[in-house]
């Protein structure tokens, strides 16, 4: 009788992200428990939800506000849970988790893969996420930090693929793993119900994402059409922004908001992108998503959603032939037309090709089997 071969034990950490959270669950997690090879452990923020999939078992750490004392020891009670747990290979996915992961390389027979998802350098410079005179100490910190790190790493993944060409210090050896859907076509030809145009704005809400001026789009559009609504879904880290959110809100009955002050399962933004008419992707121009393909472009394009934004993204003609856009000058956008377009445009003429998970995870698991 043959010897069953022994699994390896992985474990999947995050600082902030929770443990249900997309890419490190339900795309990496549940791909490599579905091979059977790999005991899959994940340890996170706390989730408002209760995540749970066989041959996967979840570690919350212990809830923090953002900038506190407390999240910086969280990086240390990570480094305790990984110490009990003592996997085979450790994907890490912030660069806070760096030093722990090193070290813990040093201290055990451990293979460590730091999964790329931001350029730290650039968003901590050009996002609003810390105070103005702190942005450059620590741009430079972190990126001197990955630099000096880097050569102990055993490989890297890149979210996206403009991070081969926007820093170096993964040149040792790394795969682009995109963040593309996990989803499959639900819509087909969709057809609006009932009269109504639901606009929708998903994901992280901030300046920097453009939630603003989605929302002035959706305010100019049902000023011409009441019957324009705006659903905006999604987490915000800075107060401010979410007081200037419950400000809209309460001044406009026809806006809806999910989430804000709280993380949203990854369910019931999907369940949002089914109920849509249009998404909003209306990230103003900034060096830090200049060459960025965001999660909700593969979402939406995975569910044949007609997508409003802007003609100045790289990525536009390699989906064009699909029809899924309708583009708009945020600046100074002509509701009058793209209120006719909504209403008669054809979209998606063609399917979209590889913008599903699918096309990602036997990279990803071959990437594991060679470490």
């Amino acid at each position: 009788m043959a010897q069953e071969r022994k699994k390896r034990r992985i474990v999947l950490t995050s600082i902030l992200k929770p443990v249900d959270d997309t890419r490190m669950f339900e795309k990496m997690g549940i791909s490599l428990a579905q091979t059977g090879d790999y005991e899959v452990f994940i340890v996170a923020y706390p989730s408002t939800s209760n995540p749970s999939w066989e041959g996967i078992r979840f570690t919350s750490l212990h809830p923090f506000k953002r900038l506190s004392l407390a999240r910086l020891m969280a990086k240390w009670n990570v480094f305790r849970q990984i110490w009990k747990l003592k996997p085979t290979i450790l994907i890490f996915n912030t660069h806070e988790l760096l030093v722990p992961a090193v070290l813990l390389k040093v201290l055990m027979d451990v293979k460590i893969v730091y999964d790329v998802r931001e350029n730290y350098y650039r968003n901590i410079l050009h996002s609003e996420s810390f105070p103005r005179l702190l942005r450059w100490p620590l741009a430079l910190m972190v990126r001197f930090k990955e630099k000096l790190l880097a050569p102990s790493v055993d490989h890297f993944f890149l979210a996206e693929k403009g991070y081969e060409t926007e820093f170096r210090f993964h040149r040792g050896g790394w795969t682009v793993i995109e963040n593309k859907a996990q989803v499959s076509n639900l819509h087909g030809t969709r057809k609006r119900e009932h009269g109504k145009i639901l606009l929708l704005f998903s994901g992280t809400l901030a300046e920097s994402t453009g939630v603003f001026r989605a929302i002035e789009l959706a305010k100019e559009l049902h000023r011409l059409d009441e019957s324009v609504t705006l659903t905006l879904v999604g987490h915000a880290a800075l107060k401010n922004v979410r007081d200037r959110l419950q400000d809209e809100v309460r001044q406009h009955r026809w806006i809806t908001l999910i989430g804000s002050d709280q993380l949203v399962p990854h369910q019931t933004v999907l369940a949002a992108i089914q109920q849509a008419d249009a998404g909003i992707l209306s990230y103003p121009y900034a060096h830090h998503t200049l060459n960025s393909h965001p999660t909700k472009l593969f979402e939406y394009l995975s569910a044949r959603l007609p997508i409003i934004l802007e003609n100045n993204w790289p990525w536009i003609e390699y989906y064009a032939a699909c029809q899924p856009f309708l583009f708009c000058d945020f600046s100074k956008p002509d509701g009058r037309i793209l209120l006719a377009e909504l209403k008669t445009k054809s979209f998606y003429t063609r399917t979209p090709e590889e913008v599903n998970w699918s096309s990602e995870a036997p990279r990803f698991l071959k990437s594991l089997e060679n470490l």
